[in-house]
């Protein structure tokens, strides 16, 4: 299938390609997540519906601070990363996706947007033999630094390959007015968007792939299980902030700021040949 074409026209011939029932065989999608679980907040349905999805998680969903970490005895880094990974495929299990086409770029959590030119390098190598259609990943949109990440990594990756799929977002969660909203974009009509309004069957899905992610159970329980919106991704300068005021990270006295990760990450971009020979 060849999606090469202006955005338009590659958005009308993907809409298509998601809306058709029975689902279209033949379509790649690859989710491009942070970390583990935000691949079912945003696009369980999309998972479940195409046989030949992949997941792809940027970062093992371990923190260096164990602060940060959600409650529960563990010994170790490597032992909650194990926790985590070990929870994706659980999760995955009820899309029907199976234990080999989940891969790991093995990005530390919370530290992606330091390893922008090595995590794309080795999607941009993922994408070059899996060869999807389309790759959904994160809004540029200040809730998470690794999220934020995960958009500029995948622009990076998908400017590697020749013949690029297409890119979309789904949602994640942003500031507003101080608050956290989830489960749509900043700004609705942005970029062409589709919503996909979830089932019973899909909901009773989404709630027993949140049930896996046992490690996560109190942040899942903030996240709509009725909708699932997507959009093409908007052309992003990470040079500038996602939206005006404080970002959700900024909110939650993170270590990484918005200033300092824009920094990061256009330096990563403006060198991106230099630094990833």
């Amino acid at each position: 299938m060849n999606l090469q074409a202006n955005r338009q026209a590659i958005w009308q011939l993907l809409l298509q390609q998601l809306q058709t029932k029975p689902a279209e065989p033949s379509l790649r999608p690859l989710v491009l997540a942070a970390h583990p679980d935000d691949e079912t907040i945003g696009a369980s349905l999309l998972l479940a519906r195409f046989p030949e999805s992949v997941v792809i998680f940027l970062t093992d969903g371990a923190p260096r601070d164990r602060g940060l970490w959600s409650a529960g005895a563990h010994v170790s880094r490597e032992a909650y990363s194990h926790t985590r990974r070990a929870e994706a495929v659980r999760a995955m299990a009820h899309a029907d996706v199976s234990r080999v086409r989940i891969f790991w770029l093995a990005g530390v959590d919370q530290e992606a947007v330091f390893e922008i030119c090595p995590l794309g390098q080795r999607l941009a190598e993922l994408m070059a033999k899996l060869r999807p259609d389309v790759v959904i990943t994160h809004a540029y949109e200040g809730g998470h630094p690794d999220h934020d990440a995960a958009a500029v990594v995948a622009k990076f990756a998908t400017s590697q390959l020749d013949h690029p799929p297409v890119l979309l977002e789904m949602t994640s969660y942003h500031a507003r007015d101080g608050c956290c909203v989830t489960g749509e974009f900043i700004e609705r009509g942005s970029a062409p968007e589709i919503r996909f309004e979830l089932s019973q069957r899909d909901r009773e899905r989404k709630t027993r792939m949140m049930g896996a992610y046992t490690s996560q159970r109190l942040v899942l329980e903030n996240f709509p299980i009725d909708c699932e919106p997507l959009r093409l991704a908007p052309d992003y300068d990470f040079s500038q902030p996602p939206h005006p005021g404080k970002l959700w990270y900024e909110c939650m006295g993170w270590p990484m700021t918005c200033e300092r990760w824009r920094e990061l990450a256009a330096a990563s971009l403006a060198g991106q040949e230099h630094s990833c020979r």
